[in-house]
């Protein structure tokens, strides 16, 4: 975990398992989940879904959140919601029925509509606000300080193994915070650093400060 403080003192912590907790408003964040993506043969989508819940369900017990918000692409289908992965996410929020569960809607729900109702989620436009952040999923510029996924950023870093590996990472700046894609099973991409943004990468289970 690596705390950082951002628009008008907000103290927010970059959590090794790609969300963010804002500790004062018990809300956890976490963006690009995808789930349902198409994956090669030797990924078998059952099992990357209950990793995808159990991951969610150790962030929630971790942090005693009582509001999870899914900065867009919570689900990741061409042309319908499939029940096989649905009727699992349903389960999992039913255990979880007394954290509140938030949507923004990204470009992947624009292009399926909202997820059926049982999955039990309040879906809003980006753009709306809690306290003081502005809720995105596809970078633009706010009025104001955004939290925002979509580029599932990635950089490259030293590694004992090779000259640099691609890892996830944080990228933060007075005017927004960009989040590491949830899913796992794809790789992020490499993000060229803009002035006046700081980063962090994942590494194994910490948070990891990088000089500019």
């Amino acid at each position: 975990m690596m705390s950082i403080t951002v628009h008008k003192g907000i103290q927010l912590q970059l959590l090794a398992q790609r969300a963010v907790f804002w500790p004062a408003q018990a809300a956890l964040f976490v963006a690009d989940v995808h789930i349902g993506r198409p994956l090669s043969h030797q990924q078998h989508p059952g099992r990357v879904l209950i990793n995808v819940l159990t991951r969610l369900s150790q962030l929630l017990e971790m942090t005693n959140a009582r509001q999870l918000f899914f900065l867009g692409d919570l689900f990741h289908m061409r042309k319908q919601y499939l029940a096989e992965f649905i009727d699992p996410f349903t389960l999992w929020r039913h255990r979880y029925a007394n954290v509140e569960c938030t949507l923004v809607r990204g470009n992947h729900e624009r292009a399926m509509g909202d997820p059926p109702g049982r999955c039990g989620l309040r879906c809003m436009n980006p753009g709306q606000r809690v306290e003081e952040v502005v809720l995105l999923h596809e970078p633009r510029q706010p009025f104001g300080f955004a939290m925002m996924g979509h580029l599932h950023p990635s950089m490259l870093v030293s590694s004992v193994r090779a000259a640099a590996v691609a890892a996830p990472c944080f990228i933060w700046h007075p005017n927004y915070l960009v989040l590491p894609a949830f899913e796992d099973v794809m790789p992020g991409r490499i993000v060229a650093q803009q002035p006046y943004e700081e980063r962090a990468f994942i590494r194994e289970s910490e948070v990891v400060a990088c000089n500019p």
